[in-house]
This record gives structure tokens, sequence and C-alpha cells, in this order.
């Protein structure tokens, strides 16, 4: 694809808009393909316009998409990574004609002074190199600040980044004459007129500009009304007066003395630090629709990279705190909104159960939510086994997120219901029960897993003393070596614990008491039924740990963070996410069972095809080319292996019976 390359600036003017002016250097053809990166195109450039190759890292592309854009008002798009070279070429290819514009830096321009956009929000995340190239083309260009488009959001290295959008406005600032050899001015960026939207923007502004030029400030007077700030060193000129507009948050700048007549060797003290309040907004929207965001070393380096400025890891960790909570809301008035927030839920979910618990203080203490989704699919198609399993919260107030999860038929992870406590005790447990059994009646086919916490056990003891309850196997073996030092027989409990048959099973445990009695009393105190598969007296299936409760509470690992009312959003969040995923493959699903159960029959069948199979009676079949032979019982829909009893899926030696439906 060739493209049209001019070099020249961007000028505004008042009737065209934006237009560009082409210089000396004049254009040329190139020829540029789809895997081309900005490497390669300044390459070319510098090549062809004849330029030094220092000068690589000094030019900007840019250009006007004018179908897409309002020309008048809106600035050229810059093209700063390859990302947006591979949108650029994207759009030419659709286009009938497209100027690309190169522009280099102004000769003599310092890069370590790279101007600051005063007009820009501190939460925006323009490049202030960027800015500077626009205030520096042209005498009489106006100031202009991009703000970010919420609908374009794209990621880059794990944050946040809107370059593929521009909103651009004006701010109409008195020309002045720059001295390109003052190091400490803000003439260049900061012009008597100049209007902020805020106090607040007003000071931030200040706050970066001054630890970015190294240099401090005192305030003189400040109000509602006033902002009026002078060099720390008496002796020296500099100084800005603010004043408010009159029924309006907007301040203007009155009085601007923007050279710094003291010398930098008298200075005593450190230069002016910006406030973790200035520092949060600026990194504030690399926090939004993001888990994590970034951590204090990542601050540390933005505002190094970015701003110039070094800041301490104290402070690094206050801006974080500043910003996500003005992202996510302040932990105290998180609590403040759950009725509002529960009540919205269950307008939006038909069927969903909520519910709340203040103490005698009128302070938070328990909340519990089961979305009408998952309790329905749970009731109509689920295997009747519930994980549930506490996790620490990490926010401000701590305290435990409670989950109830099953599985589905395709082994998929199926939340059920959250809870959140104080901690976890036989009290809040039994409310959390208590909340689900309304919601999931208690019934001899139901199970649940958990680890041996002491309140879970008497909570569904409680609550739901006809289902039946197993203990996970894995907190079980850590136990056994934790205490007992048995690591060598970890594999022969384990063994034990899976088994199908109970003759297997009476085999493998005498074998486990027979080497460390202590471990067999532990483990038969531990009781047996709640832990050995083929002894329990329900139905867990293939379900003998409690990963799934935990494999959500790791999903979750980020969102433990949050206050509670963007924890609640992140579980709705991931369960929609989840949901509709499932729903989209299913849609593309054509068998009766769902995938992995089809390759488990697909499986057996092949392993089944050798066996050879007498007839006993009507439904009743011996099978024999396994280890050891097998009577299968179609009738019954069990097999001596145990496996068809317990799975409730047909084991290989029913298959081998060519039987064509159970």
């Amino acid at each position: 694809m060739h493209i049209y390359p001019t070099c020249g600036v961007w000028k505004l003017d008042g009737n065209s808009g934006w237009v560009f002016s082409a210089d000396d250097k004049g254009a040329r053809l190139l020829l540029l393909d789809s895997n081309s990166t900005l490497e390669d195109l300044k390459g070319m450039v510098v090549e062809d316009f004849d330029m030094e190759e220092d000068s690589l890292g000094d030019l900007e592309f840019s250009y006007l998409p004018t179908e897409l854009i309002n020309t008048s008002t809106s600035p050229p798009v810059i093209i700063a990574n390859n990302r947006q070279l591979k949108n650029f070429i994207g759009y030419v290819e659709k286009s009938v004609s497209t100027l690309l514009c190169v522009t280099s830096k102004a000769k003599g321009q310092n890069p370590d002074e790279a101007e600051f956009d005063l007009n820009m929000s501190p939460s925006d995340s323009s490049d202030d190199e960027e800015e500077s190239k626009s205030l520096n083309r042209s005498d009489e260009a106006p100031v202009f600040y991009e703000t970010q488009s919420e609908e374009k959001k794209e990621k880059d290295d794990g944050f946040e980044s809107d370059e593929d959008a521009y909103e651009a406005g004006t701010e109409i600032c008195e020309t002045e004459n720059i001295d390109s050899k003052l190091n400490s001015s803000l003439l260049q960026v900061v012009k008597t007129g100049q209007y902020f939207e805020s106090k607040t923007l007003l000071k931030a502004t200040f706050e970066i500009c001054a630890m970015k030029h190294n240099f401090d400030y005192q305030v003189i007077k400040t109000d509602r009304k006033v902002w009026y700030v002078r060099c720390a060193d008496d002796a020296c000129s500099w100084s800005v007066r603010a004043t408010c507009l009159k029924d309006s948050k907007f301040f203007v700048i009155k009085k601007y003395v923007g050279q710094h007549s003291c010398a930098p060797s008298s200075k005593t003290k450190a230069c002016k630090t910006a406030s973790a309040k200035t520092i949060g907004s600026i990194i504030m929207h690399k926090y939004e629709g993001v888990k994590e965001g970034p951590k204090c070393n990542d601050i540390i380096q933005i505002m190094r990279r970015d701003h110039a400025c070094e800041i301490s890891k104290s402070l690094a960790w206050d801006a974080r705190e500043y910003a996500i909570n003005a992202v996510r809301g302040i932990p105290e008035r998180s609590y403040g909104k759950i009725p509002k927030y529960l009540h919205m839920l269950r307008e939006a979910n038909p069927g969903t159960r909520s519910a709340y618990e203040m103490d005698g203080k009128g302070r938070f203490q328990y909340l519990f939510i089961a979305f009408g989704q998952s309790i329905r699919g749970f009731k109509r198609v689920m295997r009747q086994v519930i994980v549930i399993d506490g996790t620490f919260l990490k926010n401000k107030y701590k305290g435990v997120l409670l989950v109830a999860t099953a599985l589905d038929g395709n082994s998929n992870l199926y939340p059920i219901a959250f809870g959140v406590v104080d901690s976890e005790n036989d009290r809040s447990w039994e409310w959390f029960l208590t909340q689900l059994k309304l919601v999931i009646d208690d019934d001899r086919h139901l199970a649940f897993i958990s680890d041996r916490h002491g309140s879970i056990v008497k909570g569904l003891e409680k609550v739901y003393p006809e289902a039946r309850h197993g203990i996970c196997i894995h907190h079980l073996l850590n136990n056994v070596v934790t205490y007992y030092h048995g690591k060598g027989l970890v594999g022969l409990v384990s063994k034990a614990s899976k088994t199908y048959r109970v003759a297997d099973f009476d085999k493998t445990f005498a074998n486990v008491c027979n080497i460390s009695p202590a471990i067999g009393k532990y483990l038969r105190d531990a009781d047996v039924q709640k832990w050995a598969r083929c002894q329990f007296p329900g139905y867990r299936y293939d379900l003998r740990t409690t990963n799934p409760a935990e494999s959500i509470n790791s999903a979750l690992r980020s969102p433990r963070e949050f206050p509670l009312i963007p924890l609640l959003d992140s579980i709705r969040e991931m369960l929609t996410r989840w949901f509709y995923k499932r729903k989209k493959l299913i849609a593309k699903h054509n068998h009766p069972l769902t995938k992995k159960v089809e390759l488990k029959i697909a499986r057996r069948t092949r392993k089944g095809a050798t066996f050879e199979v007498y007839p006993v009676s009507e439904g009743r079949l011996l099978v024999r080319g396994d280890m050891f032979d097998c009577l299968v019982d179609l009738d019954r829909r069990t097999c001596s292996c145990g496996k068809f009893d317990l799975l409730k899926i047909p084991c290989r030696h029913a298959y081998s019976t060519n039987l064509l439906s159970i």
C-alpha cells in the first residue's frame, strides 16, 4: 500500500478548522505493508527525507480522519505506537486519500522540560510530550487538551489506555514571548487568563509542575475565591494569582510571573511534593475496568517516566488508596448502599434471594446473596452436591467471604450463593446456611462437601440434618502430613479414599493402619463415611475436595480487596460472563450429553470393546477381560466395579454389553 507522507505543522484556522501546512522538505511516496512497525516507518522517513539518524525520536506522525470526526473542532490523531499505525493502515485502505503528516520537534527544545497541560484533568492519561509538541508548533496555536473516550478503552501492557480517541477543547490564552533559556519557567503552558475547571485541578497542576521543575512555593492566600502563591524564596519574583469566576467553580489566572529570579544553587529546601490526592487523580483511570491496577512500585515508575517526578513508596501507597477509593468507592460508604444495591439486584434478576443483618449498634454484620438463575439451574439439572468454603477478604474492614458452589454436567464451576460475614464462627455459618436453606431445601439426597471446620459441622447438623456431609480429602491429607509426619502414607490414604469397592477400601485402609496405627486412628476418628467415597451414605459422585469453592475464591482474588459493593458487582459480572459464554457454547453443541461426559463415554466404550460378555439373566450380564470379572445389572444400573453405582455414568463394563440406553 502506498502512502503520501508530508513534512510540516498543523495549524488551527478559525474558519477551516485544523489545516496542515507543508514546509520546504515537501512530500515523498512510500510503500507500506500491513506488517510494518512504527520503527520501520520512521526509518523510511529519515532515509527518504534525508534527515539525521538521531532525529528518529523526534518524529511525530499524525493524520486527520475526516470521515470519522468534525475537522473544525477535533485535533489530528497521533500515531504513537504500532497499534495506532495498524489503525491508520486499516483506515487508509478504506479511504480515497489520507495525508500522513510528519512533524519534527523544534530545534533546541529540551526534552527534559516537556510541558504539563494545565487544562487536563488529573485523571486523564494523555502524554505530556504530545501536548508540548502541539504547543510549540506555532506561537499563535491555541492550547488544546485531550480527554479519554470511555467507549474506546484498550488494554496496553496490563493498563488501560485510549490512544485511539481524542476529544479536543480549546483555551484562549495570551501570547507571550518565551525565553528558551529559562530552566524553570512554565510560561510555555501557563498563560494569564487561562481557565481551570476547579480549584482542585489548579492546585494539582501546580503541584506536579513544581515537583517536575524542581522548585517549591508557599501559599500566601487561599479561600473559595482566591488562590495566591509565591516562590518559597522570598527574593524570587515567581508568583501566581487566580480567582474564582462568579457563580462558578472555574478559576482563572489573573496574574502570573513565570520567571524564577532565584538561583538554583541558593535553594536549601526540597522541591514541592505532590499530594497523594493529586497523584491519585493522575493514575485514577488505570484502575477503571481492571481487576488490580498499578502497585506501589508501578506508580513510582509511572511518575518517574511520565512526569519526571520522584516519589516515596509511602506516598505511592497513599495515592493508590485514594485512586482505588475514588474509582471503587470509599469502604465506609459502601456499607450504607447495601439495601439499595440488593433491591436493584432483585429487580434485575427475578428469583434472587438476598439478606443482610446489622448488629445492635446498627453496624454491618452479615450479607447473603443467591442469584435466581443459579438457584433455578441447581434445582432443575445439577447434581445435588454443594461445596462450601470461606476465604478472607483483604479490604479495609477485612471479614470473610463464604461460598456455596456446585459443578455442572461439564464439570464447570456453578456458584449458588455468596455470603460476607465478620469471621468463620458458629453464628456466622449458621446464619449463612439458614439463608441458603430458604432457596435449597434440606433433603437426604443432598450432600455438602467442606473442610473439617467445627463451625461448618455444627451448622450443617443444625440447619441441614437430613443432608449428607463429606469432608475434603486434601485437608485430611494435609493434617496427616502436618501432625503425624505421614508424608509417605499420603498416596496410600488417597488411594483408599477414592476406591469404588468396599473390599478394595478395606484392604488399602488395613495397610495404612498396619504401617501407622496413629494415622489409622486419626482417620477413623475423622469418620470414614465422610472421606471414603465407597463408604459415603449418599452420592458425592466425583467430588472429593473443596477445590470448586477454592477456585471461585481464586477467581475473586483481586476483587476481595474491593469495598463491599464493588466486590458484589465483580461477582455479578463474573457470573454473567461465565453463563453467557457457556450459553454460546451449548448453542453449538448437538449431542445429548455434555462435551466432557461424551468424551468419557467414548473412552469407556473403546476400553470395553475387547471384553467378553455372558448373559446371566434378564438384564444381568457377566463381563470378563478386565482385571476382575464384573456383574452388570442394567435394570438397577449397577456394576460390581462400583463406578456405575457411585458416578451414575455407565462404566466400561456396562458399555461392553452394547447397551443402547440406560
